[in-house]
């Protein structure tokens, strides 16, 4: 892992796995539940919610993220990471840095949250190219897809999905 420039908010992976970059993305969403500048964003976001109103916390935040996170791509063949109160600083980033960031919202609220990584070109071995963040409910005893980046494309997109893995944090 390389940090850039003190003007890239950015940690570049040199020869990425996805091993690598998944262990890095859970070590950054949890350190990013206990920023109060993320907490105090996520209690600014719920704060005309009903108390005890889990399932619009949830929602609510996802929708944030989906309104102020703009999706931009890596560097071709370049893993480049960021921090929770990075992305939220640039408000721009990839899936694992938009799913890190949206991780982070939902476990300072109180969630059990895990990142899912897609194959989505159904070859005949695995390969990775898409990550995306789950969110437990409790009451309903399931795990919910919260994918800001593939927003309203999301059930068509996780159909095509041949292989996926999923990351508890």
């Amino acid at each position: 892992m390389e940090k850039m420039s003190s003007r890239t908010p950015h940690t570049v992976i040199k020869n990425p796995r996805i091993t690598t970059t998944l262990r890095y993305m859970k070590q950054f969403a949890i350190e990013g539940a206990k920023n109060l500048d993320i907490r105090f964003l996520v209690e600014q976001i719920c704060k005309e919610l009903e108390p005890g109103d889990y399932s619009s916390e949830i929602l609510a935040c996802c929708y944030w993220v989906c309104k102020n996170v703009r999706y931009m791509r890596d560097i071709d063949r370049v893993e480049l990471l960021k921090t929770s109160q990075r992305t939220l600083d640039t408000r721009n980033g990839d899936c694992d840095d938009i799913a890190t960031l949206l991780g982070s919202m939902l476990i300072s609220c109180g969630n059990r949250v895990r990142f899912t990584i897609d194959d989505m070109n159904g070859g005949a071995v695995p390969n990775y190219t898409h990550v995306f963040t789950q969110v437990f409910i409790p009451g309903q005893n399931k795990w919910v897809t919260m994918d800001p980046v593939a927003g309203r494309e999301s059930e068509k997109m996780h159909k095509r999905t041949k292989y996926h893995k999923f990351i508890n944090i």
